[in-house]
């Protein structure tokens, strides 16, 4: 596949143009020969090769003059884009017509051992008129506008199969989240909290983690495949989660949430920040057997919104490295972000002298 068929994805794309304009040419070879046999003119391949088979093979040489103007100028904005076809239309017009008669020549010689036309005689075939111009400006354009379809075709199929792939890259991250809040361990611990606290008498917290639990559960659950809710949804659902691990892990863990609210309106990928933290726990704080500290902060800076969870204690292992040793829940999250944002996105993973911080700078929206 050459750059003009790269460019626009179309496997066999230069082929299929030649294919085109030879089958425009042999059905005006066919009109222009029954046209003279119904009224009795003389039709030989002198008038062959001068119309059509000159003026067809030359805008099939010129169609890829018009392909790679198209393809270095699709970036330019209207205006501009305008503008500069409406000048290589002219030019692609006139070359037309320069080179028509230049190819019916060379095509005689080949076919024909007299020549037909004098070469000093050729200058009498090059006459632009305003139909040759206006030919060869509406076939000019009329390639453009295939191209731009085809091109607008392929965006749209591109989108398309984007959205389709992170619709199932959200099931994915929410089968994941449902797997490790029904994981047996974590019940079993949220549960076991809950009869500690009833058989303490504490039943306004046992029926607040009940119904965090439920809340998180119906959530996980939940078929809806929002690619985007606000900020403050994605903290209160974090918030839920936490609400159950901070009853699990009493004192020797401290939550320290730092949410600038003005930023809560601001819309960022569903289950973005829970695989993080749950991350965070599975791999930091559930092995330091001493006291652990959990921070989450939102804030902006340079137009963009920052996202950090940090955990304190365990180091990562040596020898890590972020695009060999990620796990399920991180892979699903970059991979997401790099699907929604591109390069806007940034995902640091940064090892600091006191435990592991994780940042996602993202696009503002709303």
């Amino acid at each position: 596949m050459n750059s003009v068929e790269r460019a626009l994805r179309t496997k066999n794309l230069l082929w299929y143009n030649f294919l085109f304009w030879m089958f425009l040419c042999a059905a005006e070879i066919l009109k222009t020969f029954s046209f003279s046999e119904n009224f009795g003119y003389d039709y030989d391949i002198i008038w062959i090769i001068r119309w059509p088979l000159s003026v067809y093979l030359t805008f099939w040489i010129l169609s890829y003059f018009a392909f790679h103007i198209y393809i270095t100028s699709r970036h330019l904005k209207s205006i501009k884009f305008i503008g500069f076809h409406a000048l290589a239309s002219v030019i692609f017009a006139a070359l037309h017509k320069i080179l028509s008669p230049i190819i019916a020549l060379l095509l005689e010689r080949l076919f024909y051992d007299v020549e037909t036309l004098p070469l000093e005689n050729l200058g009498s075939l090059i006459k632009l008129t305003w139909f040759d111009i206006f030919l060869g400006i509406a076939v000019y354009w009329a390639i453009v506008v295939i191209l731009m379809g085809i091109n607008y075709y392929r965006k749209f199929q591109d989108e398309y199969n984007k959205v389709i792939e992170l619709e199932s890259q959200l099931v994915s991250a929410q089968l994941q989240s449902m797997k490790m809040q029904l994981h047996p361990h974590f019940l079993f611990n949220a549960f076991n909290t809950i009869s500690m606290m009833v058989r303490k008498g504490k039943k306004d917290d046992a029926v607040n983690m009940i119904s965090n639990l439920g809340d998180m559960l119906r959530q996980s659950l939940s078929k809806e495949t929002r690619q985007f809710v606000s900020l403050q949804e994605e903290i209160l659902l974090l918030n839920k989660y936490l609400s159950i691990e901070t009853m699990r892990y009493k004192e020797r863990l401290t939550v320290e949430m730092d949410i600038d609210e003005s930023l809560n309106h601001y819309l960022v990928p569903n289950l973005i920040l829970q695989p993080i933290v749950e991350n965070a726990f599975k791999h930091g704080i559930s092995k330091n057997l001493g006291p652990s500290i959990l921070k989450i902060s939102t804030r902006k800076k340079n137009n963009m919104l920052h996202l950090r969870v940090f955990n304190s204690g365990s180091e990562l292992p040596l020898g890590w490295e972020f695009h060999k040793n990620k796990g399920i829940g991180l892979l699903n999250t970059s991979t997401r972000l790099m699907k929604l944002y591109d390069d806007e996105v940034k995902f640091l993973i940064i090892e600091m002298d006191d435990g592991v911080s994780v940042e996602i700078i993202l696009p503002l929206s709303q």
